[in-house]
């Protein structure tokens, strides 16, 4: 048996109408082209910081990465 594992992009998509910031985390990575098609934590958040300053963002994806890692 063949089991598919989202992307980290795909699986965070799941939250886009969720009015949370989890949901704005994701709006606003479907609307960043730029934003890295990966999983690792490191070359996301080092992305992350280098687009923002708000540590509510970085804390954010942060902890969706660990979610995501936690669910697969």
């Amino acid at each position: 048996m063949i089991i598919y594992k989202p992307s980290f992009k795909e699986w965070l998509f799941n939250f886009i109408d969720t009015d949370t910031n989890l949901g704005d985390l994701a709006k606003d990575v479907k609307k960043d082209s730029s934003f890295p098609d990966c999983s690792d934590k490191d070359t996301l958040m080092k992305y992350i910081e280098s687009r923002t300053p708000n540590e509510i963002v970085h804390r954010t994806l942060s902890a969706a990465i660990d979610l995501y890692v936690a669910a697969s």
